[in-house]
């Protein structure tokens, strides 16, 4: 397009390049990485919301560069780092870099946007197969010369792809762990002090766990384990012995009949003082 760039001169002259060639599939110039990159985005969204924005110069603005390309999802933020990895490419390639970062780090955005479209539309195989001519792997041999020329490990881009496929199909949504304490007087009467339990990784922490658990003999697998856990530690702070059998109905009996029997000997008391 004559005058200004669209978003920058690189992506500006790959649109450009796709246009002029798109029509003569055997010229290299349409083998360029650039126009092959143009090439995929158009794959993913459609050749309208790569080209309409170019023609009307309209990135930010509704139906523009911008909300086509994260319509599926795709952060805005990642949007714009694989908007400005087209100058990096350059800048790369001009001073012969291998492995050329921006070269890798596109691919990986253009998997992720697939990726995202993959969980908004539930595309077939067969969507996948031609998506993955456009990439730069191994099994694509007419692209190994420019995957040798720009990577270093020639399986990083097919490893990324398997890995973010697994993740879409298997629905993955990361939780922090959330660190399982017990009572703190638990810890104390076993001899830790608590900034050195807090210290403990997970392993070694749900070790002492039940090692506590074992200790006052309370079932860990029970759903009121920490009721039963902190009943037993206070017993014992009081007593100096443990009373738990690990059964919550007969741990009740057993606290019932230690209260009534303390009771009793109250009620003894007070006759015998009257």
């Amino acid at each position: 397009m004559i005058g200004q760039p669209f978003i920058n001169p690189v992506l500006s002259h790959a649109i450009e390049m796709y246009l002029k060639y798109k029509d003569q599939k055997d010229n290299p110039n349409f083998e360029e990485f650039t126009v092959v990159v143009i090439r995929t985005l158009v794959y993913i969204y459609g050749e309208l919301d790569i080209l309409n924005p170019y023609i009307t110069h309209n990135e930010h603005m509704m139906g523009g560069f911008d909300s086509n390309i994260t319509k599926y999802g795709f952060p805005v933020d990642s949007l714009t780092d694989f908007k400005n990895q087209f100058l990096q490419f350059e800048e790369e390639k001009k001073h012969q870099r291998r492995p050329n970062s921006a070269f890798i780090k596109i691919q990986k955005y253009l998997i992720d946007m697939y990726c995202f479209k993959q969980k908004n539309m539930n595309l077939s195989m067969n969507d996948l197969i031609l998506f993955k001519k456009y990439l730069y792997i191994p099994e694509n041999q007419e692209k190994l010369a420019i995957i040798n020329a720009y990577m270093v490990n020639p399986n990083e881009i097919q490893g990324y792809l398997e890995s973010k496929l697994f993740e879409v199909n298997h629905n993955f949504n990361l939780q922090p762990i959330r660190r399982d304490f017990l009572v703190q007087d638990a810890y104390l009467l076993l001899g830790y002090n608590w900034e050195q339990v807090q210290s403990l990784n997970d392993f070694d922490l749900k070790a002492v766990n039940e090692q506590i658990y074992r200790f006052f003999g309370v079932d860990s697998s029970l759903p009121n384990s920490k009721e039963l856990l902190e009943k037993a530690v206070n017993y014992y702070k009081r007593y100096g012995n443990k009373v738990t059998t690990g059964n919550g109905y007969v741990d009740f009996l057993l606290f019932a009949s230690i209260a009534v029997t303390a009771l009793f000997v109250v009620v003894l008391i007070a006759l015998n003082y009257f």
